[in-house]
């Protein structure tokens, strides 16, 4: 007697979604997009076809069609941790201090200096170029002087550089050889020079203070600008922060930015020939050709004073905007400032997200996990030859997004999320109190005594800046800083100087607001 082979079709009533695609046996069925109410569909469909005469079960994948659009909805603009820097703008504006806006970004954080640092920056807009420099007022290199007009060329090799240079940018050889000093120095090494000093990059209106150089990291050529870190800080500051909120009642939410990217910079190790970047990977830093005087004023104000955290300088990070809420769930009121407070919208196509993901044809997108904040901290990306799994940070990158804070949902109409739930005014942060004076710590056998420790707090430094503060800041009677924080004749103490009048700090006297012809008189007498 012979045996009967039942075999059963599944059958799904009603057509798929026109959003998304059968794939059978890799064969593509279907396509289209328009927007419908069957948006929840299965995975995995089971049909049936004839295959040698025969009925046999196969699968049925579905998939998104290319171009059907997912809408991203969110808010603020950068990762959220940290500054932001529309959140500084706004405190500012209120009348916070720089202090008080660092202490509410940067809990746990207090004050200190670092003396006179050098610092290599990587430019990485000449990585794999030649590094072609020259200078209105010449330059050295290779233990040689050459004089306006001349121009270096640079190209690193093991043992240093080889270096050309030439009558103009592109003109007959002048000298040729090789160094083991791979650098291009201005005429004076000194910090704060004169513009006519700073090198450029040739054929540009690109330039530069401190020195400039070559590296190789494997066989890759890398440009470097070896610079005092407030000369940098000059041409990190506008980059970064609009020195136009000075006019508007925001010179405070400067200072703090130039604390913040000077504490940033020296806490950062990147690489062995350079510590940090001039893009947004670390810190956006146009040369000395971006300067202004408005945040060139907010960075000699704070001269070396830096975040510290557990004795080391701390790295500060910060973005443009929170969103109104930092990565670890603050309340950032002051980010109502912010022109696009009211929130981002943006569309991708499920081809675009696939593509970025690298996932084949898209199946499926979704948020996985949050932070407290809401921000995004896994999103699931499901596609025809794999499954990627990222941060919010990561998909922020990938897919051009303004924020990790954000939601994602099939079609055309959504909207943004609602600001943070409303709460309390944030309770006042006191200006940071000074730390009382220390006694100095002897110089451990075989260390130089002369070479200032870089994350020594120096607590002369935050009395002075307390004092200010605590008569109004900018806006109160002494007005704005006229200079850094100096020694007093014989080492009685400091004083720093203000368009209306001067602040002293003796161990006698602690702080002091004193009249410029009173300055003498307040000295102790030896």
């Amino acid at each position: 007697m012979g045996r009967t082979r039942s075999v059963q079709v599944l059958r799904r009533p009603g057509n798929p979604s026109p959003g998304r695609t059968r794939y059978l046996r890799g064969r593509r069925h279907g396509r289209g997009w328009r927007p419908t109410a069957m948006l929840m569909v299965p995975l995995l469909l089971i049909g049936a076809v004839a295959i040698g005469g025969r009925l046999t079960m196969v699968a049925i994948r579905e998939v998104v069609a290319a171009q059907t659009p997912y809408t991203f909805t969110g808010r603020g603009d950068g990762h959220g941790r940290g500054m932001g820097q529309w959140g500084a703008f706004g405190y500012a504006k209120q009348g916070w201090s720089a202090d008080r806006i660092l202490a509410y970004y940067y809990t746990g954080t207090s004050f200190g200096t670092i003396p006179p640092t050098k610092i290599r920056v990587r430019l990485e807009g000449l990585d794999n170029k030649p590094l072609v420099v020259t200078s209105d007022a010449g330059f050295d290199v290779a233990g040689r002087r050459f004089a306006q007009g001349e121009v270096a060329h640079l190209t690193p090799t093991a043992q240093g550089a080889d270096v050309t240079v030439t009558d103009g940018c592109d003109g007959t050889v002048v000298w040729q050889g090789s160094t083991d000093n791979p650098w291009v120095d201005p005429i004076n090494r000194d910090p704060d020079r004169p513009i006519g000093e700073h090198l450029k990059l040739c054929g540009t209106d690109t330039t530069y203070r401190g020195s400039l150089g070559v590296a190789l990291d494997g066989k890759e050529s890398r440009a470097i600008n070896y610079v005092d870190v407030e000369d940098y800080l000059l041409g990190v500051v506008p980059s970064e922060m609009s020195p136009g909120w000075a006019d508007q009642g925001g010179a405070e939410a400067l200072r703090a930015q130039a604390i913040a990217a000077r504490s940033y910079a020296i806490a950062e190790k990147r690489w062995d020939y350079a510590q940090t970047c001039d893009t947004q990977s670390c810190q956006v830093y146009g040369g000395s050709a971006k300067e202004d005087p408005r945040t060139t004023d907010a960075v000699r104000s704070t001269q070396g004073k830096v975040l510290m955290s557990d004795g080391q300088v701390f790295r500060a990070e910060y973005s443009a905007s929170t969103g109104g809420v930092t990565d670890t769930g603050k309340v950032d009121a002051g980010d109502a400032a912010a022109p696009d407070n009211s929130g981002w919208t943006k569309t991708v196509s499920a081809g675009d997200i696939a593509a970025a993901f690298n996932v084949g044809d898209l199946q499926s997108i979704s948020v996985e996990d949050r932070d407290p904040a809401g921000r995004v901290t896994k999103l699931k990306v499901v596609g025809t030859t794999g499954t990627v799994e990222c941060s919010g940070d990561d998909a922020r990158g990938k897919l051009n997004l303004d924020s990790d804070l954000f939601d994602v949902a099939e079609g055309t109409n959504a909207t943004p999320p609602p600001p943070p739930a409303p709460a309390p005014a944030p309770a006042p942060v006191p200006e940071p109190a000074p730390a009382p004076a220390q006694p100095p710590t002897p110089a451990p056998t075989g260390v130089d005594p002369t070479v200032p420790d870089q994350t020594k707090v120096n607590a002369d430094v935050s009395a002075i800046d307390a004092k200010y503060q605590s008569t109004g800041g900018a806006a109160g009677p002494l007005g704005a800083p006229l200079g850094p924080e100096m020694d007093l004749p014989q080492g009685a103490g400091k004083f720093r100087t203000f368009t209306g009048g001067v602040i002293i700090w003796t161990q006698e006297l602690g702080a002091q607001v004193v009249e410029t012809s009173a300055l003498l008189n307040a000295l102790p007498q030896k």
